[in-house]
């Protein structure tokens, strides 16, 4: 049993059982005989518990006896108890009693625990079950004069509206201690048993991005969840999901059947913050009771008939490389549906839309990125596209981050080389912005005046017609460093080296998409990459195996939970706490792992 002080587990949200409202101990002093019980010592015991507690004796509802079934010891327990229980109870409420002992045996110094969890368990299931093997009652006991009734049969927890139902737990050693604890049940959460109080989740986010204060308004809720289910085994795996199902029926479901519903949101939290993650993975994306249904019953399908549709094999954390897109995905709106629901998506957004609202005197990058009106340029501008290509990119690398996610080693093409090297550490996001900015001005300009700014095109430049000075002036200032992961180089291949971190204006000349060099792919494979993570203007892919890059084209249509669930199923160590923050969520009871049972006996030679 875990002990913790009532506070600090509401305040970490977890799930409590029962609380312990009252013990003492005592010893029987001088007695007849090493074997025979004191009984005004156990009323003394009782009593001092219950004072304790602060608990009046007819408010405890059931008694986990210390009987071991002897002729002479269980009267004078009854006895105790009745005398100090017995106290202004109800005639028609009688004190119910029950000895776990009967079920597994005496487990001599562990018995007392093993009948405080059953006293616990009972509380939590509304139901005292029956006293196993009792058919004859005490003859040494005048049950007709106590009020003290055997649960013979499984009884329902009385009922009491105005408390939560308490129990008392009796444990007596040979030596002539004697212990009782007091202990009260806790309500049901909507039905749930039992459940954690509803706890803030934190919201992390990315540094330079601001304070979560400067965005204002509220968030949509999160449409799609994911379930992580795992095990050590696709058999295991398969039987989990079996569970869920019967789960999902035993509570009903919830409500409208929407993934944000509390009871199916509440369980993707605690089956992902609560839960060890093994080799077998499914990572089952929902919306509504009836998809999570249909996707539980395949995996269910999978485990059961040996299917490999699941065996992930070894859960490991593999390299992983983030590819920045460049130029060319950008569409209105996007980033909306992240900016409304996620927190971390729009701490960044709105940072960005901060600093080009100062070097554009008002102008909205928001405005243009999500097509409001008189936003005052177009998305498919450069001077547009490519600050909000950085900074969408830039976001969802932070949203990453937030669910455990980072790259070891980053790649981009075009102005997604900008957002690479900012997930690498090497300028701040102001900073990057500021570069993609300058570089969507310059790609902007007519084509005589850029290739004059672009040191080898061959272009020409007279006088004062120098626009590529004009804005290398502009990013002058701004400070590189060296990069904290590796950084690659798409047009050869080659990672950075720390002595080798170009200036602003070097980032700055890169006004063009380089094509990937045929040695890139062998290149991330030297580097130990095994998945990579495309990161695009429309959204983002799942974890790309490398054999299958850079083919495989990016989905841009793709709901992030459904790129943390292929993720999760490829051994990434998702952060499970990322796809809920700002949320308050609940820790609740969930169905166990299934343990798979071997037999290990050794067979007599015949």
């Amino acid at each position: 049993m875990v002990l913790r002080r009532l506070d600090d587990a509401r305040a970490d949200g977890d799930r409590i059982w029962g609380v312990v409202r009252g013990t003492a101990v005592n010893h029987n002093g001088s007695a007849a005989a090493l074997t025979v019980p004191n009984g005004p010592a156990q009323e003394r015991v009782i009593e001092e518990a219950l004072s304790r507690a602060g608990v009046s004796p007819a408010e405890v509802d059931y008694l986990e006896a210390n009987s071991v079934g002897s002729d002479l010891g269980d009267p004078i327990e009854v006895r105790a108890a009745a005398a100090v229980y017995g106290r202004g109870r109800d005639p028609e409420r009688p004190l119910l009693i029950g000895s776990v002992k009967t079920n597994i045996g005496h487990l001599e110094s562990a018995s007392g625990l093993a009948g405080l969890i059953k006293a616990v368990l009972a509380m939590n299931e509304g139901r005292i079950p029956r006293q196993l093997h009792y058919r004859n009652p005490n003859p040494h006991v005048d049950w007709g004069r106590i009020r003290v009734r055997v649960t013979g049969e499984a009884t329902a927890w009385p009922a009491h509206p105005d408390r939560p139902p308490c129990a008392a737990v009796s444990s007596f050693g040979l030596s002539g201690a004697n212990a009782h604890v007091v202990v009260e049940g806790v309500p049901a959460v909507d039905g749930i048993r039992p459940a954690g109080a509803a706890r803030a989740v934190e919201v992390r986010l990315p540094e330079g991005a601001g304070a979560l204060g400067d965005s204002s308004g509220a968030f949509d809720p999160r449409e799609a969840r994911v379930l992580p289910l795992s095990g050590k085994s696709r058999q295991a795996l398969g039987e989990l999901a079996e569970r869920y199902l019967a789960w999902l029926e035993r509570i009903g479901g919830g409500g409208n059947g929407a993934a944000t519903e509390p009871h199916l949101a509440d369980m993707a939290w605690t089956a992902g913050v609560g839960r060890s993650h093994f080799a077998h993975r499914a990572g089952i994306v929902f919306r509504d009771l009836e998809s999570l249904r249909a996707a539980l019953g395949a995996v269910a399908g999978a485990g059961a008939d040996g299917s490999d549709s699941y065996d992930r094999g070894p859960a490991t954390s593999p390299g992983v490389a983030f590819l920045y897109t460049g130029e060319g995905g950008e569409r209105t709106g996007m980033g909306r549906e992240l900016y409304d629901s996620e927190p971390v998506v729009r701490a960044v957004l709105d940072r960005c839309d901060a600093v080009i609202r100062e070097e554009r005197e008002g102008a909205s990058l928001l405005g243009v990125m999500f097509g409001r009106e008189r936003a005052g340029g177009r998305l498919r501008d450069p001077e547009w596209a490519h600050p909000a290509l950085f900074c969408i990119q830039c976001a969802l690398t932070a949203l990453w981050k937030s669910v455990g996610i980072r790259p070891g080693t980053a790649v981009g093409d075009g102005v997604g080389e900008l957002a690479a090297a900012w997930a690498a550490g090497v300028f701040s996001l102001d900073d990057g912005l500021r570069i993609a900015a300058a570089r969507g001005t310059l790609m902007a300009r007519p084509r005589t005046r850029m290739a004059a700014a672009v040191p080898g095109s061959g272009g020409a430049t007279t006088g004062h017609e120098d626009p590529f000075g004009e804005l290398e002036a502009a990013v002058a200032g701004i400070e590189t460093c060296v990069p904290s992961l590796t950084l690659v180089n798409p047009g050869d291949g080659q990672a950075m080296g720390s002595d080798e971190v170009p200036d602003p204006a070097w980032w700055l000349r890169q006004i063009r998409a380089r094509p990937r060099d045929g040695r890139l792919k062998a290149r991330l494979a030297e580097l130990n990459v095994q998945r990579v993570l495309e990161i695009t203007a429309g959204g983002t892919t799942g974890p790309v195996r490398l054999d299958g890059w850079p083919e495989t084209p990016a989905r841009h249509d793709a709901e992030f939970a459904e790129s943390v669930a292929l993720a999760y199923e490829a051994g990434l160590p998702v952060s499970f706490a990322g796809l809920f923050a700002g949320e308050k969520r609940s820790r609740i009871s969930l169905p166990g792992y299934p343990f798979e049972r071997r037999r290990h006996w050794i067979e007599p030679d015949r």
